[in-house]
């Protein structure tokens, strides 16, 4: 499902929250007085928050020191200074490890009975990420014995204090009593429901200890609107903190930032030197250039954008007489169709070699004012491919061509024709169709059809940049050939990873067809 826009919230609804939460913090009784001595962050962490990678404890880099320290300064009467602290930076700098640290920190040392709770869009997300880094930290140490780990929930014994992962439930958590929440790939918060429920777990003005800290990449414009706002109060509105590293204090709204974008914030010892450059060279060279610019130089960027360059398209192209030795290869018919707006596309595909061949695409208009008629347009194409090649599958769009591919398949009994799922079968189809091209592992026939529908296309982020989905440009724009193609290659690799390499045995042809 596309993620909805919904519009930013504004100066006075944001002024107003705020002074919501100043009348309930001044009003509110206090449940307990705060700890007299509070570890340093820094100083705790040396001794006591383990890492995977070494099994002893982490050693913070400085600039992570700084934020730690500056993200949790307390006022005179006890109190944090902050109540929302944004954490942004560059893929492998140990943003989701900094919230594991944070939480670990929290359950140990803000008092008993703390509730501390980390948040992700779904269960499994939050279980993956920090929740897990902690987890490990726990086990690795030899304090493990103080604590009681269980799948979902992590219970400090000496405080009764607990760690819990959550999915995104406006309903479920509700009125909880959380003295810390973190939040991960915070970009991703894009629902309705979502924003409710980071308004409904804000901290709390009877903790006297209470904080909120996200952590995310940059996020998509239009789209990550709640991360959109917290990072342009900060930059806009808030005040450099250090001299040295961008973390932003905006006191009215108790928010501080650590905003860092480009290559400057390429600050880990990792990230650096040879290897580093080596690292970003090849992440480069592999990476969607939207991708690149968000992972690694922490910048916004549109969720939407050109689907495949035309230059590189244009340079898969194969020779007539290369086409002509592929034909007595396995096919798979991809089809897209439409009843009346939209065009009907036919795209005959085959794999040699790990590349998928585009051998013919037939492409229809349907009549002004009038309807697409199946019969006599998309029928004979179909029938004439069975005729001139191994057919091994029909993937088409089940929404549209359910009844005409039934009825069809009554006459072809040997040929499979499978209702290819519009959700998240198509996007795991389009994004592999677009590494396919990237990395050069899919070649076409020049079709001039086919070229004006992948120029057409625009590829739409999905789950948090890890899949695409190919759509309209313009509302005008056709693309059901690239649909019908992505459909096709998908079918087709699937049919040879299911056959490993050996022989592949379909009723009509089973005598003569060998990958």
């Amino acid at each position: 499902m596309a993620a909805t826009s919904l519009p930013r919230p504004n100066a006075r609804d944001f002024a107003l929250r705020i002074s919501q939460y100043k009348q309930a913090q001044s009003a509110a009784p206090v449940e307990e007085a705060p700890p007299l001595v509070l570890p340093d962050i820094v100083e705790w962490a040396a001794k006591r928050f383990y890492v995977e990678e070494t099994g002893r404890p982490i050693t913070l880099e400085p600039v992570q020191q700084a934020v730690l320290q500056l993200f949790f300064e307390r006022r005179d009467n006890g109190r944090f200074k902050w109540q929302t602290g944004l954490y942004s930076t560059i893929k492998k700098s140990g943003k989701t490890t900094i919230a594991a640290l944070v939480q670990q920190w929290a359950c140990e040392t803000w008092g008993r009975y703390k509730q501390i709770y980390h948040l992700g869009n779904k269960l499994e997300q939050a279980k993956e990420r920090a929740f897990e880094i902690t987890r490990k930290s726990i086990e690795l140490s030899p304090f493990a014995h103080e604590w009681d780990v269980m799948a979902t929930r992590l219970t400090y014994l000496p405080t009764k204090s607990f760690i819990k992962p959550l999915p995104v439930n406006a309903k479920g958590e509700a009125g909880a009593n959380q003295c810390l929440t973190t939040w991960t790939e915070f970009h991703g918060y894009t629902y309705e429901e979502e924003e409710r429920f980071f308004d409904e777990m804000q901290p709390v003005p009877t903790q006297w200890l209470s904080f909120r800290f996200v952590e995310s990449y940059a996020g998509y414009e239009g789209e990550s609107n709640l991360l959109q706002t917290l990072w342009d109060r900060a930059l806009a509105e808030g005040v450099q903190l250090h001299p040295d590293y961008p973390i932003y204090g905006h006191e009215e709204s108790g928010l501080i930032a650590y905003i860092d974008t480009g290559v400057e914030a390429r600050r880990m010892p990792w990230q650096q030197g040879e290897e580093g450059a080596r690292y970003y060279t090849q992440q480069e060279a592999s990476e969607r250039p939207i991708n690149f610019r968000r992972l690694h130089l922490n910048q916004w960027v549109s969720s939407q954008n050109a689907f495949v360059p035309m230059e590189l398209w244009d340079g898969l192209a194969i020779a007539p007489e290369e086409r002509q030795t592929l034909l007595c290869l396995p096919v798979v018919i991809g089809v897209d169709a439409a009843v009346s707006s939209d065009s009907t596309a036919a795209v005959a595909v085959t794999m040699y070699q790990d590349k998928v061949i585009e051998l013919e695409t037939r492409i229809f208009l349907p009549p002004k004012d009038g309807k697409m008629d199946y019969e006599k347009t998309l029928k004979p194409t179909l029938q004439s491919m069975f005729q001139r090649y191994g057919v091994v599958c029909v993937a088409y769009d089940m929404h549209q061509l359910h009844d005409f591919m039934t009825q069809l398949s009554k006459t072809y009994t040997t040929i499979p024709f499978y209702a290819f799922g519009q959700g998240p079968e198509r996007l795991k189809a389009d994004t592999e169709l677009l590494y396919r091209i990237n990395q050069r592992r899919l070649r076409h026939s020049g079709n001039a059809e086919l070229r004006q529908h992948i120029q057409n296309a625009d590829a739409k982020e999905e789950l948090s940049g890890e899949a695409i989905r190919i759509v309209k440009r313009a509302a005008s724009k056709k693309i059901d050939g690239a649909v019908a193609l992505s459909m096709g290659a998908y079918q087709i690799s699937q049919i040879v990873d299911a056959s490993a390499g050996e022989t592949v045995v379909y009723e009509s042809f089973h005598d003569r067809l060998e990958w």
